[in-house]
């Protein structure tokens, strides 16, 4: 099986309103987009009214659109789709880029063409500001909508919420698998990184992820990206939202250290304390990696077993439909893919990621990004600065 190697690769995550996304997917592909991965999604909205926390939440029908993209075309990229799809107006999206280790693509898997050869020494992300982070919660369900509250009120975006399939305990259990569900939803939020560490904190208390069956949270490292997600749903009318004023005053403070009350003797705007939190088992003290397997649907179960059969707790997978822009060619337009992704130690994880790329006789890719931190029961080892992962220049 032929195997290329990329080393210097993006993930570009793009979340529009549903309705939208055709349309902008279209008008990327005439502006010379090679493909994108879709999956859908919910976004998450609490109600303006002093009795919202008695309410269910509002969950608007998402898509998420993916890229994988050589280092050097991330900007171009990005800036395309911020202006296509109108990104600086408000509750239109979010987009993000977050890097990639060493590529493998197996087989006749589209990747973006390249018009000269990669140089390793080379990183064309040096010159993108590094200054968001992502976090991510997965859970059996039961914890998302206090998730979600809790990251709002701690000042994030509305959370987006993803369906997808996990792997691991369940299959262990024999007959008593049907005490666990299959299904999983993924929390994910991105934020500032200044204000990373006290929503992540905010989140990880509410999600209770120091206690058995409570998932896993981590967070990792973003190139670059735009916000601009609701929150708030509101029927007032007013000239604008107060998510638009107080995103409008961040731009003249040129931060978000004036929305802090503490100084004047009243509690947090969220109405958290600014104590970070410190559950009795922490996370792991080795560098961390996620390693993401991409291949066609029915292929998927076969990988997440070949993991599992080799020492990996868990896996969680999510569908996929590949669009490709047409070349005049009569072929197959859609594709049906499943994502796979697992958290381990870096070390494993390359390895891991070795060992498929050897084994897999089928159209795949297989890659690995960084994680700066995670939290779940079976972590348990405490967190040393000394021991925090550098990446490209930069401490996660």
């Amino acid at each position: 099986m032929p195997t290329e190697i990329r080393h210097n690769m993006s993930v570009i995550t793009l979340c529009l309103p549903r309705h939208r996304t055709s349309k902008v997917l279209n008008t990327l592909f005439a502006e010379g987009l090679h493909s994108a991965y879709l999956s859908s999604a919910r976004g998450t909205l609490i109600q303006d009214k002093w009795y919202q926390g008695l309410l269910p939440m509002l969950n608007p029908e998402l898509e998420m659109v993916q890229v994988l993209a050589p280092d050097a075309q991330v900007d171009h990229i990005l800036q395309l789709i911020i202006d296509k799809a109108q990104l600086y107006r408000s509750g239109s999206g979010v987009v993000y880029s977050t890097p990639c280790d060493d590529l493998y693509a197996l087989g006749e898997f589209p990747l973006w063409p390249i018009d000269t050869p990669e140089n390793p020494a080379e990183d064309a992300t040096l010159h993108l500001r590094e200054n968001l982070t992502a976090i991510h919660y997965i859970n059996q369900g039961e914890r998302t909508e206090s998730v979600c509250r809790a990251a709002i009120n701690a000042g994030a975006h509305g959370p987006i919420v993803q369906y997808s399939r996990g792997f691991g305990l369940r299959d262990r259990l024999g007959w008593l698998r049907i005490t666990n569900k299959p299904t999983k939803e993924v929390v994910s939020v991105l934020v500032d990184s200044v204000e990373a560490d006290f929503i992540f904190s905010a989140m990880a208390e509410a999600a209770q992820v120091d206690r058995p069956g409570r998932g896993v949270m981590y967070r990792m490292p973003v190139q670059k990206g735009m916000i601009n997600m609701d929150s708030v749903y509101s029927r007032a009318r007013h000239t604008a939202t107060m998510q638009q004023v107080i995103r409008a005053i961040d731009e003249l403070k040129g931060g978000i250290d004036w929305r802090d009350q503490e100084v004047m003797g009243t509690r947090a705007p969220s109405g958290i304390k600014h104590t970070r939190y410190n559950p009795p088992l922490a996370s792991q003290a080795n560098a961390l990696s996620r390693l993401s397997v991409i291949t066609d649907r029915i292929n998927s179960l076969q990988v997440s077993r070949y993991l599992l059969k080799n020492g990996v707790l868990g896996v969680n997978m999510n569908y996929l439909q590949l669009h490709k822009a047409l070349d005049g060619k009569d072929e197959k337009q859609h594709r049906d893919l499943a994502h796979i992704r697992t958290i381990l130690d870096t070390d494993q994880a390359v390895s891991m990621q070795k060992d498929l790329v050897a084994q897999m006789a089928y159209d795949a890719v297989v890659y690995t990004q960084p994680v700066g931190h995670s939290l779940s029961y079976k972590a348990q080892a405490k967190v040393s600065n000394a021991s925090s992962r550098v990446y490209r220049g930069g401490r996660l």
